[in-house]
């Protein structure tokens, strides 16, 4: 169903921390076609996007990376000193400035949101549009569940939680390892039972090699992060694509970036959680080519639309 070219190739970043940058292709893609450049979910890969890269593989060449200390990517070189949102976003663009893309479209999901958003602060010239996905533009521990409940107890629960990184790693190994697992997140909420369930566990399955006291560290970065000054100086088409049902990341602050970046557009996903792209891939999709196509960009003669997920 899934039939790419992933590429992969090591780019060195501001401090000489290894980035791992992956460029996807297919054979339908024109070799002068535009970038689009996919920020992932914290502790996703760009194999997440499946659905993404299969509906508009005529449209983009995609390119991604895996964030610092994550996967292919070094652990970096300046320490946890380096591992605030700027950082990720000095690697992004980092990775543009190795590969000569001038102007990319980009799309970010979850934490990525927060990075393309201090990208923008960077350099605002590197964009044509913006896509951002379930993901808020600043302190999400703030708005957890449409709450302000869990705004001063998040970072000292995680710094605790690092003390006990072994036992975090051994207790996640075993959580994606059980049958029960995906069930009980259906039951309780935190994914459609429309999810594709490949997909979701594909991406579970990733944590078991992550580096959990790292890993706890960039979740206390993104809590500190604050990227809603950047909003009003946004002047690029921009789409916010927000489950209605995403806990994580309210439809309420949603509405409020919408406010803020000059001409937004806001959709809100009936149903979707925070895995809305893999629970609804093709509703997702058509917005996606809806916005692009007034964009400019060529969406009509792509093939291989997903349909919806298994």
């Amino acid at each position: 169903m899934f039939s790419f070219s992933l590429s992969r190739q090591t780019v060195t970043s501001f401090d000489g921390t290894p980035i791992s940058v992956q460029t996807v292709t297919s054979a339908d893609t024109p070799p002068d076609a535009p970038v689009l450049l996919l920020a992932n979910g914290l502790g996703a890969t760009v194999t997440a996007y499946r659905y993404l890269l299969t509906r508009f593989s005529r449209t983009f060449r995609f390119v991604s990376w895996d964030y610092r200390g994550l996967y292919g990517s070094g652990r970096p070189v300046g320490g946890y000193a380096t591992l605030d949102v700027e950082h990720h976003a000095k690697d992004a663009l980092a990775v543009l400035e190795a590969l000569e893309i001038e102007e990319a479209h980009a799309l970010g999901w979850s934490m990525g949101v927060q990075v393309l958003i201090e990208l923008y602060r960077a350099a605002p010239d590197r964009f044509a549009t913006l896509v951002l996905h379930n993901g808020v533009a600043g302190r999400p521990w703030d708005s957890v569940a449409g709450t302000t409940l869990f705004k001063a107890l998040m970072d000292p629960v995680l710094e605790a939680s690092q003390r006990v990184d072994f036992l975090i790693e051994r207790a996640v190994a075993r959580v994606v390892d059980w049958q029960g697992f995906l069930p009980l997140a259906i039951r309780t909420g935190l994914v459609s039972g429309q999810l594709d369930r490949e997909v979701f566990l594909d991406v579970a399955g990733g944590f078991k090699s992550l580096d959990m006291h790292l890993y706890v560290e960039l979740l206390r970065r993104l809590g500190r992060h604050d990227g809603f000054d950047v909003l009003p100086g946004i002047n690029v088409p921009t789409l916010i694509l927000q489950g209605a049902k995403d806990v994580f990341t309210p439809v309420v602050v949603a509405e409020r970036m919408a406010r803020t970046i000059p001409g937004a557009q806001l959709t809100v996903l009936p149903g979707g959680t925070h895995y809305a792209a893999v629970e609804m891939p093709h509703l997702l999709n058509q917005h996606l080519a809806r916005f692009w196509d007034v964009a400019g960009l060529d969406v009509t003669g792509d093939a291989g639309d997903s349909g919806g997920a298994r």
